[in-house]
């Protein structure tokens, strides 16, 4: 999904909400958003890099990963709330695709 204008805006809004200015950890920040990307789709999560909510979710969940990286804590109310509704929206646009 990623593509090099898709990865570029998503850390550019990664760093903004972490306030990150300087470029020095660039290369880490972009390993956990490609992690983002692929954990979400793990977990049935349909991704499109031409949706807002999905890139969001994306730098949400690797804000996430990378604030609570040496924390034993669960996901929080909410990315569980958005993730298990993309999943059960995938799951039902695929049974009225069969019906």
């Amino acid at each position: 999904m990623m593509d090099v204008v898709t990865l570029s805006n998503l850390l550019t809004l990664l760093k903004l909400d972490l306030g990150i200015t300087h470029d020095l950890r660039d290369t880490y920040f972009t390993n956990i958003l490609e992690s983002a990307e692929s954990e979400l789709t793990k977990m049935g999560v349909d991704l499109s890099s031409s949706t807002v909510e999905d890139i969001q979710l994306i730098v949400d969940y690797a804000v996430w990963n990378y604030r609570k990286r040496q924390e034993d804590v669960g996901l929080s109310r909410n990315l569980k709330f958005r993730i298990n509704n993309r999943v059960i929206q995938k799951a039902g646009a695929s049974t009225d695709a069969v019906t």
